[in-house]
């Protein structure tokens, strides 16, 4: 009788332990909506896709909020972001690109004539008043040896502000996120801003994994493995249409740029 007992005991014990045997990964986030926020569902439109390939790896994923400077200072965390941001201050233990995203200057013109507003080459905004988010510029040197200075905030909400009050003659952001601030902000303002996307200018958003995360190589290769599950399902393409409603029916592009940076940063080596 004892021994059943006992035995009962390590079965319900075993099977109350097994959860917390789950892997749990932390990756910090800067606040960026609508492609992180952590008043969004799903911390916004990459946390979603991070919570749709952790279901699909059985891996337990948190997001953590921070400031983009903060990010970059810490050399030991796991990040979500561009890489080209963190790679100088940190060395990673694998990057796996998940979304891309395209940066836009931002003008506002509230007496609607257009006609006389549009950006070729740097020379068209020399001397202007350029905000940009605090850490997020690559090259400062290579545009103030240009003639061209930026004013920085941590707020891009700030930035915006100053822009529809004409303290500001552009500010640069990435264009979804610059497109959802208007439309929180300026709602019936929307058509008085101008947006010109940079062209060629693609970036990735990747999951870092530090040197430090334990179990590294085990954990990377089931997220990549729940990345191409999603893609393949059609849940990724689901997700994108939430966002990109209008101009992205098919997506093609999208998914030849991510599998290009998955090829830069190795994602894409066992396809």
């Amino acid at each position: 009788m004892l021994k059943a007992l006992i035995g009962i005991f390590i079965i319900l014990g075993t099977l109350y332990a097994s959860p917390m045997q789950r892997t749990t990964v932390i990756l910090d986030a800067n606040e960026a909506p609508p492609f992180f926020s952590k008043s969004m569902p799903y911390n916004g439109m990459c946390g979603e896709i991070i919570h749709e390939i952790s279901k699909a790896c059985d891996i337990q994923t948190e997001i953590r909020f921070k400031p983009l400077s903060r990010m970059i200072q810490d050399d030991s965390n796991n990040e979500l972001g561009n890489p080209a941001f963190f790679m100088n201050n940190q060395d990673f233990g694998s990057i796996i690109p998940i979304a891309i995203y395209h940066m836009a200057f931002y003008h506002y013109v509230p007496e609607h004539d257009y006609s006389d507003h549009h950006i070729v080459s740097l020379s068209d905004i020399r001397d202007s008043r350029i905000g940009i988010i605090k850490g997020s510029l690559l090259e400062p040197l290579f545009f103030q040896s240009k003639g061209i200075h930026f004013e920085t905030s941590y707020s891009q909400e700030s930035l915006f502000k100053k822009l529809k009050l004409q303290r500001l003659d552009y500010v640069i952001a990435v264009e979804l996120v610059g497109n959802h601030i208007i439309s929180k902000l300026f709602e019936s303002h929307e058509e008085d801003f101008l947006s010109f996307r940079i062209k060629e200018n693609v970036n990735p958003i990747a999951i870092m994994l530090s040197t430090e995360q334990d179990n590294v190589d085990m954990i990377t290769e089931k997220y990549k493995k729940g990345l191409r599950d999603i893609i393949d399902n059609g849940t990724y393409d689901k997700i994108l249409r939430k966002y990109y409603p209008e101009k992205h029916t098919q997506h093609i592009q999208w998914f030849k740029d991510l599998e290009k940076f998955g090829r830069l940063y190795g994602t894409e080596d066992e396809q």
